[in-house]
């Protein structure tokens, strides 16, 4: 039985995917479609959700499980295992510093600090412009680029803290 998006319900507590965005559901069945015979693609389903949406919203995960025919506990289990799929919308850009030890030792805590004095918003929060999201997590498997950083999904590195204004520089003017 398929379940079409209206259908699709919201788990107790959270807030349902707004009317304006529903539509996007659609357009991630569609991008879904190609995968759907491809063994271990729900990872690439989930970036095409985060994509569309910002964020995985239980809707997409509803989605993803239903056409790829696993168990939602499992799209939820991916969702909450890697740093890089977040239940909550993100801004644009969301900046990745890794903050396991060989990036610590070179100097990770002192880029964190820079990016949060130019951003003027601790780790774990969205810059008050609403275009940057500062996160610090585990390693990145980027050793050889410490410390390191994704924008997004590119990858930065090494970065210093003197990098910061012009890094930022860049990804507002489309260069990220």
């Amino acid at each position: 039985m398929a379940i079409h998006h209206t259908e699709l319900e919201t788990p107790p507590g959270r807030e349902p995917l707004p009317e304006s965005e529903r539509p996007k559901l659609e357009t991630l069945r569609e991008r879904l479609q190609p995968l759907k015979e491809l063994p271990g693609s729900s990872i690439e389903a989930l970036y095409a959700a985060q994509e569309l949406f910002s964020y995985v919203p239980p809707e997409a995960m509803t989605l993803i499980a239903e056409e790829l025919k696993i168990p939602e506990s499992q799209v939820f289990g991916v969702v909450t295992f890697y740093t890089m799929f977040s239940l909550e919308p993100q801004a644009p850009n969301v900046l990745r510093v890794c903050r396991d030890l060989s990036c610590h030792l070179a100097g990770a805590p002192k880029l964190i600090g820079a990016l949060e004095d130019a951003l003027g918003v601790r780790h774990g929060h969205t810059s008050p412009d609403g275009q940057f999201t500062l996160k610090v997590v585990s390693c990145l498997g980027l050793c050889d680029m410490q410390p390191a950083l994704l924008v997004n999904l590119d990858q930065h590195g090494p970065v210093m803290p003197d990098d910061v204004p012009d890094l930022l520089d860049g990804i507002r003017n489309g260069a990220g």
